[in-house]
């Protein structure tokens, strides 16, 4: 699909709704920001909640120095493969714990003692930038999201309105109705394609006994971000109309 798009010229948006939630504190890194590591978390089923927690990573360190540039080997882990993994370096237990710090909707305990079964995405770029999210089902029911920068950590919660009218679909349509309007898609469809295949690959490596795989035909999907910020809401919450389903 990606490809005869391309050769009709055709203009094609693809994805989660995450990417257009509510940010608490808002975070939008400015292109080219000079990211260290990026950690996202999520919930739900590894494969199906998986996209949505991939999709809300992926729209923020496309935005790295550089843009994405491809991803060339993943792992899946579950269990307390997860910590051992965090103990050892492969993915930054700092940032775990600072994305999870601003969920406003969380227990008291730790991750490690709050999550009995977690589930890791392991994400390696290839420009050499390593990436990835916790599915920490048991523990939170919320998106969020944190980096490092130069030694100092960004975090924020990607949060969805948890009952009708689910207004972030709402910003979703408003999106693709702009490119009906423009002809021009709101934020790169790439992002998509390469979250689509990560994800299958990831999934491919959960069945093989959490192996890591190389996935070289996903290390050429370059691209980068939006220049213009796509319509979504900046408040930290739904506010005014979105609160209340019309009548």
């Amino acid at each position: 699909m990606y490809e005869r798009a391309n050769a009709l010229n055709v203009p094609f948006m693809a994805g989660s709704s995450l990417p257009l939630g509510w940010r608490k504190p808002f975070l939008e890194h400015p292109l080219d920001t000079a990211l260290d590591a990026a950690v996202g978390i999520g919930y739900g089923g590894v494969e199906s909640y998986g996209f949505h927690a991939l999709e809300t990573l992926q729209c923020m360190i496309e935005r790295r120095a550089g843009g994405e540039s491809g991803v060339v080997a993943i792992q899946c882990l579950e269990g307390d493969s997860v910590w051992e993994a965090g103990e050892a370096g492969k993915w930054s237990l700092e940032l775990g714990e600072a994305a999870c710090a601003e969920i406003e909707n969380r227990p008291d305990s730790t991750f490690i003692e709050g999550c009995p079964n977690p589930t890791a995405f392991l994400l390696e770029h290839s420009d050499g930038f390593r990436s990835a999210v916790l599915m920490l089902n048991g523990y939170v029911s919320d998106f969020a999201y944190a980096a490092t920068i130069g030694g100092s950590v960004d975090a924020t919660e990607v949060y969805l309105q948890n009952g009708a009218p689910y207004s972030h679909f709402s910003y979703l349509s408003l999106n693709i109705e702009e490119m009906f309007v423009t002809g021009e898609p709101q934020y790169p469809v790439e992002r998509t394609l390469l979250v689509t295949g990560v994800l299958d690959a990831l999934m491919r490596s959960r069945a093989e006994g959490y192996t890591r795989i190389e996935t070289p035909h996903l290390g050429e999907i370059a691209y980068r971000s939006h220049e213009k910020m796509p319509i979504r809401p900046v408040a930290p919450r739904p506010e005014g109309a979105t609160l209340e389903p019309l009548s």
